[in-house]
Formats: structure tokens, C-alpha cells, sequence
């Protein structure tokens, strides 16, 4: 388990590490007319998006928001889709292997063979251990209100720069947290 991140920017920034985001960000999505029409020129795409990213010419996109009302009003921040292949190397190369080894095993949100299945399957065996030695248990079932709207980015970013010394990785979350100018809030994409 690395417990900094250091010059990986180099080996990590290729055009098969580029295209296999481009995969991950496209499942189940595919019908969608963005990515249908992303897709009739991608290599051509993402052999831009590597240019600019070596050249350290790339700058995100403003979000579209736009309002969903089932099951209950929310409002949604959406990326351009190459933005979102961008976030979604980022993450699997640099952010995953840095911070999920450190995760306690009873988190299950986003990470791979740890779902809402596997959360439910401990909570039943957590549950049996419980009710044989005490007895009696209790269960605590709460929710972050606007939990994403209250992270603070200056926070998040001195957070991030303990494990994270690579200036390119750094300077790209960066960019991405500060799309927006506000200074609380992160865009959920």
C-alpha cells in the first residue's frame, strides 16, 4: 500500500490507460447522444486529450445543471463527457491505489466487490454476531444532508496534498475541484 503518491504522472498517462476510462465512463451510458457521437472519432479524442494532458493544456469544462424531480427534487451538475473520462483516469490511476487500501473493510460505497450486496451480507452476519454475545443491539441508519455541498475545497486540498506529491496529479485535482469558483461544494459527476 503506497502511502504517497510520487512521479507517477509520466507512467500513468497513456493512450491505453486514456481509452480504458473512455470504457469505464461509457457503460451503461452508451446510448446517451453525447457519447454515441464522442464515439464516432474517440481515438481521434483521446489522442487529443493525451496531447493536451502531456502538454499540460487541458482545462475542464464549466458544469450544465440542470434539475431532476423523482424521486425528489434535486439539482444535477454534469461534466462534458471528456472531462468525465479525465476524472475517471484520475481516479482508477492515481486516487483508488492511493486511498482505498486505506479505507476500514466496512466501507462498501464505490468500491469494486464491496457493494450495496456485500454491505448488506456483513450487516446480517454483524447483526447474528451481536444478538449471540449481547444479546441486544442497536442500528444507526443516518444521512449527510447536502453532505457534498458542505466540503470545504481548501480543506479537501491540503487533505489530498499530504499523499499526493506528484505537482501534475495535484495541480489537475486542482483544476477540476475549481471549474466552479465557489469555495464550498463539490460537484458530484
Amino acid at each position: 500500500m503506497p502511502k504517497t503518491l510520487r512521479n507517477k504522472w509520466n507512467s500513468c498517462l497513456t493512450y491505453d490507460k486514456l481509452m480504458e476510462a473512455h470504457k469505464f465512463s461509457k457503460k451503461s451510458k452508451g446510448h446517451r447522444k453525447e457519447i454515441i457521437l464522442f464515439n464516432l472519432k474517440a481515438e481521434e479524442y483521446i489522442l487529443n486529450l493525451l496531447d493536451e494532458l502531456k502538454n499540460k493544456t487541458y482545462k475542464p469544462s464549466m458544469y450544465t445543471s440542470f434539475y431532476v424531480y423523482e424521486p425528489k427534487l434535486r439539482k444535477i451538475e454534469k461534466a462534458k463527457y471528456i472531462d468525465r473520462i479525465v476524472n475517471r483516469w484520475l481516479v482508477d490511476n492515481f486516487i483508488k491505489p492511493l486511498y482505498i487500501p486505506k479505507f476500514i473493510n466496512t466501507s462498501y460505497a464505490c468500491i469494486e466487490g464491496r457493494g450495496m450486496h456485500q454491505a448488506c451480507l456483513d450487516l446480517q452476519n454483524m447483526m447474528k454476531h451481536c444478538k449471540r454475545i449481547w444479546n441486544n443491539y442497536y442500528i444507526l441508519k443516518m444521512d449527510v444532508k447536502k453532505f457534498f455541498n458542505s466540503i470545504d475545497k481548501e480543506i479537501l486540498l491540503n487533505i489530498l496534498k499530504r499523499n499526493i506529491l506528484d505537482k501534475d496529479v495535484m495541480n489537475l485535482i486542482t483544476q477540476i475541484l475549481y471549474i466552479q469558483e465557489r469555495k464550498v461544494g463539490i460537484e458530484i459527476r
